[in-house]
């Protein structure tokens, strides 16, 4: 743990992401922040591009700038390949958490009790959107998990066209009645903000999580043993 500190800063002085991506996160969260307070009703609709930013930040890419030399002080240190590899992540979608809390803590103090911001549907979008696009980009460019995520959001855009998140009121728990909204969560899970999971609706989210957890847990896995030669040696 005594690496954890240095990781962090490490990651501070070469961030994976841009600075350009923190100041619109900061001009997103001051614009959505005033949003909220002046109308807390507001408040699903402003974390939605919040959830947007996070898609495209969370796909940071890992073994590019590896692979370039930019993480060649840590891979040679006998750091933990696997602490490196987390702490990328933290570092990598902290600036999105931050403006979800400012939004949630905004919203708290406008609206009192019942803000959706901290619902367990907006916990599950946040989840998503943090883990799996880093998981899928972990060994491609920057970018590619959050555009090809997007792409398939607008390929079934004729589908979303007619509201298919009226499916989060079910209330069946059989197994044909769940699979249309879990597929729709795990393609759009924008869509669970505000909405307080019962237990057709855990169920429903539960396969799209334990997908986002199991890519986590083989993107670290893959990022603590694949190979990634120093630049030195290129």
């Amino acid at each position: 743990m005594t690496d954890t500190p240095y990781l962090l800063r490490f990651f501070q002085v070469v961030p994976p992401v841009p600075p350009l991506i923190v100041a619109t996160f900061v001009a997103v969260t001051g614009v959505a922040s005033l949003a909220v307070a002046t109308s807390p009703g507001r408040a699903r609709g402003a974390l939605a591009p919040v959830l947007l930013l996070q898609l495209f930040t969370a796909s940071s890419g890992f073994a590019v700038p590896a692979r370039r030399g930019h993480y060649d002080l840590l891979l040679t240190r006998g750091t933990s390949r696997l602490r490196v590899t987390l702490a990328h992540w933290v570092t990598t979608i902290a600036p999105g958490i931050f403006s979800w809390l400012v939004l949630a803590v905004v919203e708290r103090l406008a609206a009192g009790d019942g803000a959706v911001l901290l619902a367990s549907g907006t916990l599950a979008a946040i989840f998503m959107v943090s883990t799996l696009p880093w998981a899928l980009t972990i060994a491609l460019p920057r970018f590619s998990g959050g555009i090809g995520w997007l792409l398939l959001l607008v390929t079934m855009g004729t589908t979303f066209a007619e509201g298919v998140f009226a499916e989060w009121t079910v209330t069946s728990t059989r197994v044909e009645a769940l699979v249309w909204p879990a597929w729709v969560f795990l393609i759009y899970p924008l869509g669970a903000v505000g909405e307080s999971l019962g237990p057709p609706q855990l169920l429903a989210v539960a396969p799209g999580i334990t997908l986002a957890a199991a890519a986590m847990a083989i993107a670290c896995h893959w990022a603590a043993h694949s190979d990634i030669p120093l630049s030195a040696a290129q």
